[in-house]
This record gives C-alpha cells, structure tokens and sequence, in this order.
C-alpha cells in the first residue's frame, strides 16, 4: 500500500503529521468536496461503504467490503482527492516511514449520498438525533445544544454540529488563534468557516472572540511611553512601544518592571480608535480590548496593570456589548488593584455622534439583563438612554471625523 501514497496529488492532498511523536501521517484535502463520476462498478462499492453509516471508518472494514483491493485502494485515492474524505495512515511496526490507511472519516456524507442515489429520507432524523445526544463540556455552548430548528436541512444542521463539536473541544483544550486555525481545526480547511456561522454562533450568544477566536492574529496591541523590563533586562523600549506594537500574552506575561512617563491606561474597544490614540502621543498606554477577551487577554493584561497601578479609563461602543465589555475590563482593573472609570461613553454622545442605529431585539435583551446589575452611574445613564432613545452608536463616532481626523475631546 505504500505505493498508493506515492500516487496521491501533493497539490490537492496535504500531509500532517499527527500522533504523540508525529509517527502516523493525516491526509487532508485541500479543496471543498467536487462531484466525480464513477463507473458503476465503483459507484456500487462507494453505496456499500456509505449505507454503513458511520462517520468515522476503519479502512480494513471497507476493503472487506470490495472483493478486489485494487479498486478499493484506487477508489479511496479519488474520493480523497475530490475533496470527501481524509485518510489517517498509521505507520507499519519497525517500518518507519513506512504508512498504511487505518482510518477513513467521511466529509459532507449527506452530499455524497445523495450524489451517488443513495436512498437517505431520514437523513435528517439521523442528524437530528445527533444534535440531541451531544452534551457540550463547556456550559456556555448549551445554547448551541439547544438550537435544533426543524427548519434547516440536513447538511446544515450537519455542518453546524461539526462546528459545535469543534468548538467545544478547541475550549477544552485551552487554544487560542484565528478563524482560520479554528476552521481548519473544526472543518478541515483553513477558508470553510465564512460570515454565515459567525452569525449563527452569534445568534445564539457566541462571542467567538471569548472563545479565544479572532480575525486578527492573537495578540495584545498597546502603545505608550513605556520601557518593559524582564529579569532585570529592557525587553520593549519605550520608543518602540510609544508607536504601538502586537505582542503575544505570554511575552507580557514575563515582564516584572516598567518605566516610563505614562500616568494614566486607556482601554479601548475599536482597533482604529487605538491607531487614533496612539497618533496623539499622550502620557497615556492605551490597550485594545478585542471584544469579549479571552483568558488569555485577560491574565496578560491584569499582569501590566497589577505592575504599573494607575487609573485605568475604558472606551467601548455606545450598545449594550460595549456597557458588557467595559464592565468585565473594568473588573480586571479592580482585581489588579486599579481604580477604573467608563470614559467617553455619555449619554449625551448619543445625540452628538453619527452613524446611530436602532435598537434590535438582541440589544432589546441585553439591556434587560445590564438592568439586573449594578452599573457605574456614566453606564447606567448610558442604558436608560439608549432604552429611550432606541438608539446605539459605535465608538469610531465618537473619536473619527468624516475627513479621517481624529475627534478631541
């Protein structure tokens, strides 16, 4: 079977090394699932294989389905490359290098049942049973668990689950990167997830950017007049830092000194609104808070702010997430024993700013629940307004004028 690999595409087919010590080998397809014609003979085989109904296959029990390896192993070979299933090898005992198929897990199977005429009218049912017997380890993805909606066809609610499973075995494990490693870690391809299940996830009250997720690289982005320090060594000047840079959490997380003229730390929700600070070259470190952070985010940040104990002043949108938001920075503030502050977020910049939207139901529901809890008198004002004017701003109003230059203030 050795020569088989030999014969698999490179350009349609990646190599991932997988296994405790990177002996077994994932083979992955590099493309979306493409329809193929196949003789009938094939065609046959393919029907037995898949009328088994298991998702995840071992390749002894498919080739005892064939009478002749040959085709089975050439079948495999074509399916995998067309972009319907990935193929784990398992490295043969005291042959290192040397790699035989052992698993086989099917993509987009309702699709390719359905292409080849397999009978499948309770593929739904059988999707839907799936959604039902899954149990998240993680209790903020219950309401995924309980978002089945008899509306939405098969290979959705296929998808959807896949994505879900993903998710909560990527919070498990503790990762944290950009969509793309999560797709390819959930879907198989870096591209799959698309604006679609953003929506979804956020629907069902998501934030994939607390979920360790985001668009951008996963980094903390700050500026200011600050030289960072580790084990007695200068590990950021403050001349690089007053610019603004990217720096990953752990690196944060090993800085035990600072120095510098800041006197004050600014936490702001909108990374184009952290580029207008930084231009101002105020005493000032000014952070980005990239949504609802995640752990990470969270620990580097209350390390620098436990180190430096300034005033902290937290800007986010002018809606019901960014009252959310500021309120779980402004806890990280207190923790690492900063007094904090909402900063530009008054009632009346409702009225001032433009670009102002209506309220949705979501908005509706939020602020039902920030009602609930004790809010800091600017936040509160901010609430009771936005629920009588039914109106929402973002915070690039507030601080970018329509010629590209920054709103003081």
């Amino acid at each position: 079977m050795s020569s088989w690999l030999a014969r698999i595409s490179p350009e349609l087919v990646e190599r991932l090394p997988i296994g405790a010590r990177g002996h077994h080998l994932l083979l992955q397809p590099t493309l979306a699932p493409t329809p193929l014609l196949l003789p009938p003979a094939d065609q046959a085989l393919l029907q037995r294989w898949l009328a088994l109904r298991v998702m995840r296959q071992r390749w002894t029990t498919l080739v005892a389905q064939s009478g002749d390896a040959a085709q089975a192993e050439d079948l495999l070979r074509r399916l995998l490359e067309c972009g319907w299933c990935e193929v784990e090898l398992h490295a043969e005992p005291g042959r290192l290098g040397q790699w035989e198929p052992f698993w086989v897990s099917w993509r987009e199977v309702y699709q390719l049942r359905s292409l080849i005429g397999l009978p499948d009218a309770d593929a739904r049912d059988e999707v839907v049973q799936l959604w039902r017997g899954w149990q998240p380890q993680n209790p903020q993805l219950q309401t995924l668990a309980d978002s089945l909606t008899q509306r939405v066809q098969s290979s959705t609610l296929e998808r959807r689950l896949k994505i879900a499973q993903g998710l909560d075995n990527w919070l498990t494990a503790g990762l944290w990167g950009t969509e793309r490693q999560f797709s390819q870690y959930a879907l198989g391809r870096s591209k799959a997830f698309g604006e679609a299940d953003r929506r979804w996830l956020a629907e069902f009250g998501i934030a994939l950017e607390s979920c360790g997720i985001s668009r951008h690289t996963p980094h903390v982005f700050l500026s200011g007049a600050l030289t960072l320090y580790a084990a007695g060594q200068p590990l950021l000047s403050a001349a690089l830092l007053q610019s603004g840079l990217a720096l990953a959490p752990e690196a944060l997380q090993q800085v035990d000194a600072v120095r510098g003229t800041v006197q004050m730390v600014r936490i702001v929700e909108n990374l184009s609104v952290f580029e207008v600070l930084t231009r101002q070259a105020e005493p000032v470190l000014t952070i980005w808070v990239p949504g609802y952070p995640h752990r990470r985010w969270l620990d580097a940040v209350g390390h620098v702010l436990a180190l430096l104990r300034l005033p902290v002043q937290v800007a986010c949108d002018l809606d019901p997430s960014g009252v959310a938001i500021a309120l779980q920075v402004g806890e990280l503030a207190g923790k690492a024993g900063c007094a904090w502050q909402p900063w530009r977020m008054q009632a009346d910049d409702l009225t001032l700013a433009c670009g102002g939207q209506s309220l949705s139901e979501d908005d509706q529901q939020a602020l039902a629940r920030l009602a609930r809890q004790p809010l800091p008198p600017m936040l509160a004002d901010l609430c009771a307004a936005m629920l009588e004017r039914q109106l929402k701003v973002e915070q690039e109003a507030l601080f970018i004028g329509h010629t590209g230059d920054a709103a003081v203030g």
